[in-house]
């Protein structure tokens, strides 16, 4: 089976703790935190409420603009639709999750991001680019020192060589995986990778040891009351009995796993168990016991095929919906952009108009001041003109001044010469 990091599995929050903070949320990163824990509660139980959830935390970290909620909410989308084999939406979700990841750097979230587009290829059998995405993966969580997602990632490599076939390879990544969740503790993974080994043995022929890893992954699953392991072990069990000729034993763990199946409404597992069950019967030849049983498996099938065609239809107007509410979101955001945009126009052309008048002014300024310091310039040119001019004068009139004095002292005055005058013409 497939695993996921840790990180994507976190379960610490239970579905009331969580109802009721979400009810005193407000609009903020609290609020997506809710929503996607409490989709991701929902994964299994409620898969439909699962999606609604996390498109509402989708919805509200576009509308804060946190693009961590988001790139989650994204991811466990994707999670989603993987789960339900839509393996295109789901690689499309996880891709525009991881774009985000990317562009925030969380390389924990990358990390994320490209193990679980491994699983999407896993899953459509393209193991190339299943291992190329795992090992991308590995890399991140190894340089950040991640145990529990190297523990995860190398156990979903091993998952891809056994696909291929590679069972020495498988084994090695398998081991990696089980020493790193022993380092760690981690129980749920340890029962994961017995279970795993167990049934590569068992694909290998050596029924023994299968058992054997079976039988330690039965008891760590009972210590943690995880009944999906304990009936997926319990069949396992079972089935490998039959093959082993140990058909009471076969019998016994057979219908203990059908009990839990029911008991816990896994159908898949059911149907497996009511198979193994029908070729047990009809090995011990008990024909009609196998009949019936088989029977059952085919019903259990057709049910879950109908099922399955109803949630496709539940599914496609989900998406409908969903998809038509973010059209209207994306138009809504489209507008305010517009009209932020015009609005952004429009101030350029204000400032511009500010700093082309400003300039305006500072060069006229620049006119004006140059004027009048070719005016100062001037005016003290003719100041300085003036005062010579004025002095020359000083000194033409001083001069005259002196010349009348000298002609004065010198001339004999115009009474002496009229007397003088007077007194020639008496004597003549």
């Amino acid at each position: 089976m497939a695993r996921f990091a840790p990180e994507a599995i976190s379960q610490n929050n239970k579905i009331d703790s969580l109802l009721s903070l979400l009810k005193k949320d407000k609009e903020d990163t609290n609020k997506v935190n809710h929503l996607n824990k409490l989709g991701w509660e929902y994964k299994y139980s409620n898969p439909d409420t699962s999606f609604i959830l996390l498109s509402q935390a989708l919805t509200c970290a576009e509308k804060i603009k946190w693009n961590k909620g988001k790139a989650i909410a994204l991811r466990y989308i994707g999670g989603y639709n993987l789960d339900k084999g839509n393996y295109p939406e789901a690689l499309k979700y996880y891709f525009d999750a991881l774009k985000i990841n990317e562009t925030i750097q969380d390389k924990k979230g990358i990390a994320a991001c490209l193990g679980s587009i491994g699983i999407v290829y896993k899953e459509q059998t393209d193991y190339p680019k299943a291992l190329d995405y795992y090992f991308r993966a590995l890399k991140m969580v190894e340089e950040l020192g991640d145990k529990s997602g190297i523990a995860a990632w190398l156990g979903n490599i091993g998952a891809v060589y056994r696909n291929l076939g590679d069972y020495p390879q498988t084994l090695d990544y398998y081991f990696k995986s089980l020493k790193m969740d022993e380092e760690l503790g981690n129980k749920k993974g340890i029962a994961i990778n017995l279970g795993n080994i167990g049934l590569v043995h068992w694909k290998q022929g050596d029924y023994p040891k299968a058992l054997d890893y079976y039988l330690k992954a039965l008891k760590i699953d009972q210590e943690l009351g995880n009944k999906n392991g304990i009936a997926r072990h319990l069949g396992n069990i079972g089935a490998l009995y039959t093959l082993t000729g140990k058909f009471k034993e076969a019998e016994e763990y057979l219908q203990k796993a059908i009990t839990l199946d029911i008991a816990i409404g896994t159908q898949d597992g059911l149907r497996q168990r009511e198979e193994s069950l029908s070729q047990l019967y009809d090995t011990t030849g008990r024909h009609k016991l196998a009949l019936i049983h088989y029977k059952k498996a085919i019903a259990l099938k057709d049910t879950i095929f109908s099922q399955e065609n109803k949630k496709q239809i539940v599914r496609k107007e989900m998406n409908y919906e969903f998809e038509k509410k973010e059209a209207a979101a994306k138009a809504e955001a489209n507008k305010q952009a517009a009209v932020a945009e015009a609005e952004k126009k429009k101030q350029q052309v204000i400032l511009y108009s500010v700093i082309g008048g400003l300039l305006v002014v500072l060069v006229f300024a620049g006119f004006i001041f140059r004027a009048l310091r070719i005016t100062r310039k001037q005016k003290q040119l003719i100041e300085q003109q003036k005062k010579l001019v004025e002095e020359k004068q000083k000194e033409i009139l001083d001069s005259i001044r002196y010349a009348k004095r000298i002609q004065d002292a010198i001339l004999p005055t115009e009474k002496y010469i009229d007397k003088t005058f007077k007194r020639l013409m008496k004597n003549n």
